[in-house]
C-alpha cells in the first residue's frame, strides 16, 4: 500500500471544507433572523445550537460518503480512497461509522487528531486509529509514464 502524505490528505481535506461550506452556507440551518428577533433571550444559546449542527451535517454526510464509496469528494478528486489498516481491502460500514465518530472527535479537538499522520508509519489520524483505517493512493488511477 501506498500511503497519502499529508500534503494529499490535507488538499482533499480543503476541498472537502469546500462543499462543506457551501451546505452550511446555502442550506436554510436554525431559525430565521425574525424568530431570534421575537426572542433574543434565546440568541446564544440557539446560535451556538445553530453552529454545532452545521458542523456536524457535513461530517455526518461525509460518514455516509464513505461507506458507500470508500471516500470523500477530495479524496476522490485525488484518485485517494480509505482502506482498513491491515489487510487494504474497502473499509467497511462499520468502519466508516468509528471513522465518522472520529472525525467528531477530530475536529473537537480543533485538529489535533490529524497532526497523528505525522507520527506513525501508516499515515494514520485518530479517526484513522479508531477505525483501524489508512488513506492509500488508488492505484487503479496512477498512469504509466513512458
Amino acid at each position: 500500500m501506498r500511503y497519502a502524505s499529508y500534503s494529499r490528505r490535507a488538499t482533499a481535506l480543503t476541498i472537502d471544507s469546500i462543499w462543506w461550506t457551501a451546505v452550511v452556507l446555502l442550506v436554510p440551518l436554525g431559525p430565521s433572523t425574525e424568530e431570534i428577533l421575537v426572542a433574543p433571550e434565546s440568541y446564544a444559546a440557539t446560535i451556538l445550537l445553530w453552529l454545532a449542527i452545521g458542523q456536524c451535517i457535513p461530517i455526518l454526510m461525509t460518514g455516509v460518503m464513505w461507506a458507500v464509496w470508500g471516500t470523500s469528494p477530495g479524496k476522490r478528486a485525488l484518485h485517494l480512497r480509505i482502506v482498513d489498516a491491515d489487510t487494504g481491502r474497502p473499509m467497511t460500514v462499520r468502519q466508516a461509522g468509528l471513522r465518522t465518530l472520529g472525525y467528531l472527535l477530530t475536529f473537537a479537538t480543533c485538529g489535533a487528531g490529524f497532526l497523528w499522520v505525522l507520527f506513525n508509519d501508516r499515515k494514520q489520524t485518530l479517526h484513522d486509529r479508531i477505525a483501524n483505517t489508512t488513506v492509500v493512493e488508488d492505484e487503479t488511477h496512477r498512469h504509466v509514464e513512458t
